[in-house]
């Protein structure tokens, strides 16, 4: 058998790196829970866009106001989030005029994946535009409003984009969306959805995608197309739950692609 003192060794040494093994996974977990935000103030557009481009957590003090464009790969947008990162509004508000008269593919967030929070995106011809690219990821919403001034005309918009899905928490859409399965899986949980006086008719959107919506409101008049996959759980129209007996007052006649839990 192996001697006493060498098994004390053997214990101490054991213990030592059990020590250091924790301290580093605490090192690690305290890195990410204390992550650097970037802060930018009110209409400083270009610190933003900087910060973006880095992946940064971009940290928003105020109104960001885009009076000029970056390229979104089909048309313009104010914001292009490329490289992962966070973009936190803060409660703050988003304005990006269309440089497009007839709006095209102008958008005020151009992303490939990341997170968009606290957000109100007040005016833009498309609000948040998912793409491919490089570095694409899953899209995170959380606590957004998209026309919230009532002057965007697609709330989400995505064309191709790279499948790695999209969620939704606690957002506000107050206009149409339509979105590519090349999006990926989409999911809107405890999110609400109803039309705009500007662009009148945009009370409905497109689902291509495999969508879930899970406690989910929907306004007076709002449809849905399922022209892919989407499910329906603890949901309500106009404050009345959705049941199998009156689903057909949100999505139409064909339920071939939709389930109710």
């Amino acid at each position: 058998g192996i001697p006493t003192d060498e098994k004390k060794e053997l214990q101490q040494c054991s213990s030592f790196f059990c020590v250091c093994y924790c301290m580093v996974d605490i090192l690690i977990e305290v890195f990410w829970f204390c992550e650097v935000k970037t802060e930018v103030g009110t209409d400083d557009v270009t610190a933003m866009r900087t910060a973006l481009s880095n992946g940064a957590y971009v940290l928003m003090q105020g109104r960001m106001w885009a009076q000029d464009y970056e390229s979104n790969g089909y048309g313009s947008t104010g914001f292009n989030q490329t490289n992962g990162g966070f973009i936190d509004g803060n409660g703050n508000y988003i304005w990006v005029n269309p440089k497009d008269p007839n709006g095209g593919w102008d958008s005020a967030i151009r992303t490939t994946g990341g997170t968009i929070k606290n957000l109100n995106i007040m005016s833009a011809w498309r609000g948040i535009f998912v793409t491919s690219g490089e570095n694409a990821s899953k899209v995170i919403l959380e606590n957004v409003v998209v026309n919230a001034g009532d002057a965007v005309n697609f709330a989400i918009s995505c064309d191709q984009g790279s499948g790695n899905g999209l969620e939704a928490n606690n957002c506000k859409f107050y206009t149409f969306f339509s979105y590519a399965a090349t999006i990926g899986d989409v999911k809107f949980t405890n999110c609400e959805f109803g039309a705009n006086t500007k662009y009148v008719g945009n009370n409905y959107c497109n689902i291509y995608a495999p969508t879930e919506f899970v406690g989910c409101e929907f306004k007076q008049g709002y449809t849905v197309n399922a022209i892919g996959t989407c499910s329906f759980e603890n949901c309500t129209l106009n404050g009345v739950a959705l049941t199998e007996s009156n689903i057909k007052d949100l999505v139409g006649d064909d339920l071939t692609n939709v389930t109710v839990k």
